[in-house]
């Protein structure tokens, strides 16, 4: 017999990781949007094809990141495995981050960036609870 069930029972912890999900995936949707429309993207003039690969992989991960919390939030059965691929999807995000920032000096966004990610792999632990 298979299992037909659509929507299970949800815990605090992946409560807090829609919620992580949801405002990450939004935030990076909506920063990218006003570097876009700000005309603030300095790489674009000078590498444009990388540029875009690059911006399109981050608007994707916050695509995935939306829909893995709002299935998160919502009690569906596959969200706690999209969860963890929206999850790797901003750890290579938050990675290159990280890298960009401490080559420019900006220290204080490399602590953001690191935190950002230690809160994904904790929520990533905890969502099964």
């Amino acid at each position: 017999m298979t299992n037909t069930r659509t929507v299970q029972s949800v815990g605090p912890y992946a409560r807090g990781a829609g919620r992580f999900a949801l405002i990450v995936g939004i935030a990076m949707i909506l920063l990218w949007a006003w570097l876009l429309i700000t005309d603030d993207v300095p790489d674009l003039d000078t590498r444009p094809l990388a540029m875009w690969f690059h911006i399109v992989g981050e608007v994707a991960t916050g695509i995935v990141l939306i829909a893995s919390g709002w299935g998160l939030l919502t009690g569906t059965v596959w969200a706690r495995r999209l969860y963890l691929v929206a999850i790797g999807m901003l750890l290579l995000a938050v990675t290159h981050a990280i890298a960009w920032y401490g080559g420019r000096g900006e220290f204080w966004m490399v602590v953001a960036m690191v935190m950002l990610a230690v809160l994904g792999v904790f929520f990533a632990i905890r969502a099964e609870e």
